[in-house]
């Protein structure tokens, strides 16, 4: 062979393969000839520490007696919120004007009625015992003599269920002439009883099942409260909690 043909062929073969390994080899640079910058992973961002949820201010007792200031009260197994111008009774009912008549204003809470008083008037010779149901307090209730027929009505207050009765005192009732100068409508069976204060006076009374217990929510008013009167007293219903 020529050793002119033998020597091109052996340089194109070695330019050729030249070519070969440059381009599979060289890694190729991204544009502008920079390198790539590596991106930090994302943080999870920072926790603070939590804000403890304050307690509850526990809402005060009903004081046995004086001028209440405006606010929440608990007495017995309900809260409350009176205005200005409510006292307290006992400890267990707020009022005003010691609810005497003519406009005198009450609520009561009652736990326990277990006497009812067939003749309000003659109390003192026409105590019955009642039973424990809502049934049976509002029966001999509206089976007392008062001159006026009493209906009751089925209610739902807080969610428990009962019966609310309106009773009233007539008003040609002579109190004084009543046993012992009193007129009594129910008792609990140990000497405390619920006497009213003069004629025309009502109880408005929900008697209610409360996880089998009945308890009674007693609303005290005059034919001479006005309506702004009323409106206080439902106002103060119906921010009751109950609470046995």
């Amino acid at each position: 062979m020529d050793r002119r043909v033998s020597t091109l062929v052996v340089g194109v073969a070695i330019a050729l393969l030249a070519v070969a390994c440059t381009t599979g080899v060289v890694p190729s640079s991204p544009p502008g000839g920079s390198s790539p910058i590596p991106t930090a992973a994302p943080s999870d961002p920072p926790t603070g520490t939590p804000t403890p949820t304050p307690s509850p201010t526990p809402v005060p007792t009903l004081p046995p007696s004086g001028a209440l200031a405006p606010g929440s009260y608990r007495s017995d197994f309900i809260t409350y919120t009176v205005p200005a111008g409510w006292s307290a009774y006992g400890g267990f009912a707020a009022l005003t004007n010691d609810s005497h008549p003519p406009n005198g204003m009450a609520i009561v809470p009652d736990r326990g009625i277990a006497v009812v008083y067939k003749d309000p008037c003659h109390w003192a010779s026409t105590s019955a015992p009642v039973g424990p149901t809502v049934d049976a307090v509002v029966a001999a209730l509206v089976a007392q003599k008062r001159g006026a027929t009493v209906t009751p009505i089925d209610v739902t207050i807080k969610g428990f269920k009962g019966k609310q009765i309106d009773l009233m005192v007539p008003l040609a009732e002579k109190i004084a002439s009543c046993d012992g100068g009193e007129y009594h409508s129910w008792g609990d069976g140990h000497g405390g009883d619920r006497y009213n204060q003069g004629p025309g006076q009502h109880d408005l009374l929900d008697i209610l099942d409360v996880n089998g217990t009945t308890l009674v929510i007693d609303r005290v008013f005059y034919p001479a409260n006005t309506a702004a009167d009323r409106a206080e007293l439902q106002a103060i219903f119906d921010s009751i909690k109950i609470t046995p």
